[in-house]
């Protein structure tokens, strides 16, 4: 008479399932810190580009008019975005112009600011939350500042160049 072969069980374990949730929980704990960093240095390069943009937008309109515009938005002396227009410029950053002006703050410049939003995911980029770029006679500076004010653009940690 022949034996029938004994069928071994299969599929895990509950120990090797165990084994398998640790080490999911291991790497995506490594993994989640680097994600968000990337998507703040995304964020962040958005928020140049934006300024940027703005900046190219004053020598443009001091071009045609000799001085630079006294406010971003529409105007005898704006530079014509609507508010719509800046959010979709920077959905994370808050844009602002000063310096320009009655009372003027420069001779001849002014100073653009981006600071992020407290809605936004970007809030938790303590180290640059404020990114500025100033414009004083002709020498173009690059500035940021941590949440708490404190001034980070020398050595520069927000502007990538």
């Amino acid at each position: 008479m022949r034996t029938l072969p004994q069928c071994r069980p299969r599929g895990f374990t509950l120990v090797e399932l165990m084994i398998a949730v640790v080490v999911l929980g291991i790497l995506s704990s490594m993994a989640y810190p680097a994600m968000t960093s990337f998507l703040q240095k995304g964020r962040r390069a958005d928020a140049i580009k934006a300024l940027t943009t703005i900046v190219q937008e004053q020598e443009r309109y001091r071009s045609n008019r000799g001085s630079y515009a006294e406010v971003l938005g529409a105007g005898d002396n704006g530079l014509g975005f609507s508010s719509s227009q800046l959010s979709q410029i920077s959905t994370h950053y808050t844009l602002s112009l000063a310096g320009v002006g009655n009372p003027a703050g420069f001779v001849s410049g002014y100073k653009l600011t981006a600071t992020a939003n407290a809605t936004s995911p970007q809030a938790g980029d303590a180290n640059c939350a404020t990114l500025s770029v100033k414009l004083e006679g002709a020498l173009l500076t690059y500035l940021s500042a941590k949440s708490d004010g404190t001034d980070t653009s020398s050595p520069p940690l927000c502007w990538a160049r």
